[in-house]
């Protein structure tokens, strides 16, 4: 029996990855666009560290999602990301790590395409050592450990204040961990199949007035192993130093957010998922909170027909960025 149930506990937590995507669903990819799409990489023009921890206080069962993340601005146009996810759940744990290369093309003066590639690789580890049963031969030493490659893609086009974008999100799958018949594990077949699952992103800043923006967020999940998903989010900036608002989740749940932002240099934001009897609604409310800062200086947006130019100055530990015209054509 307490087999079964941890078996059913590690089932229900590769339904849970499976569907948030491979990498666990968060609140703050507002904040984070990277997070869900590597063409985003060195988006902000400026190097930035993400922290986030994402847990269910008063269920010892729940999963526990730790997160990483760190994208930075390189050469001209391109970007450069890293970034790290473990979810943990009980005797069972999931790891993720990726490295990102991105590149920007400015197509007008307010028109970008991105595009950019994930590459890294997973880990399954399930274990029960804990578990006392001298009814099951072997079972105090039962444990699985696998790791495979796994790589992202995506695609994003910008338009002033308009942003959409497509990913996606796990182009390789795997066998599951199966601890009922562990004769069975075949962890050697790699399959590669690209569109497992597609994450559709839609997002617009609009100025309500001189102090406050409204931030609408539109997510579209496409899961081969599971439903789809409709994810919306609005979120009010006030005076580029606060934010609060609100997410709704198909089939799931409504979150709330609150975060500040530091002098430009660091931000905090916290949400809460409220629990509710939705399909994969949480049993109990989800607390989430993401520490971010930002490092050096920031680097101009491309500019089509520029390149831009990084110079560094004896005595000023800040660069200087400046515009400089690309040739076309080859002197003699």
């Amino acid at each position: 029996m307490k087999k079964l149930l941890i078996f059913w506990t590690f089932s229900m937590l590769s339904v849970a990855m499976c569907f948030g995507q491979q990498v666990p669903l968060q609140n703050h990819y507002f904040l984070t666009p990277y997070i869900y799409n590597p063409s985003l990489a060195g988006s902000e023009n400026h190097a930035i560290i993400y922290v986030n921890r994402r847990q269910q206080f008063g269920n010892s069962q729940a999963p526990s999602n730790t997160s990483f993340t760190f994208n930075a601005p390189v050469a001209s146009s391109g970007g450069f990301g890293v970034s790290f996810f473990n979810t943990s759940w009980d005797t069972a744990s999931h790891s993720l790590a990726y490295v990102s290369f991105a590149r920007v093309i400015p197509l007008a003066e307010d028109q970008f395409f991105h595009f950019g590639l994930s590459a890294g690789f997973g880990q399954e580890r399930a274990e029960l050592k804990s578990i006392s049963n001298p009814s099951i031969p072997g079972l105090q030493s039962a444990e699985e450990n696998i790791m495979y490659a796994d790589a992202q893609l995506g695609f994003a086009y910008r338009w002033k204040a308009l942003q959409v974008g497509l990913s996606l999100p796990s182009m390789f799958g795997h066998e599951s961990i199966d601890l009922e018949n562990p004769e069975e594990n075949d962890f050697s077949k790699i399959d590669f199949d690209p569109l497992r699952g597609i994450l559709l992103s839609a997002g617009y800043m609009l100025p309500i007035n001189d102090q406050i923006e409204l931030q609408p967020q539109l997510l579209y999940r496409v899961n081969k192993d599971s439903s789809n998903q409709l994810e919306m989010a609005a979120i009010a900036h006030f005076q580029k130093q606060f934010w609060a608002g609100a997410i709704f989740r198909q089939d799931y749940g409504a979150a709330g957010i609150v975060g500040l932002r530091i002098q430009d240099i660091a931000s905090i934001s916290y949400s809460m998922e409220f629990s509710g009897s939705q399909d994969y609604s949480p049993t109990h409310n989800n607390h989430e909170i993401q520490l971010g800062i930002r490092i050096g200086a920031t680097r101009p947006p491309v500019k089509k027909g520029f390149k831009i130019i990084k110079e560094k100055q004896e005595g000023n530990p800040k660069p200087r960025f400046y515009y400089q015209p690309k040739r076309t054509s080859r002197s003699g």
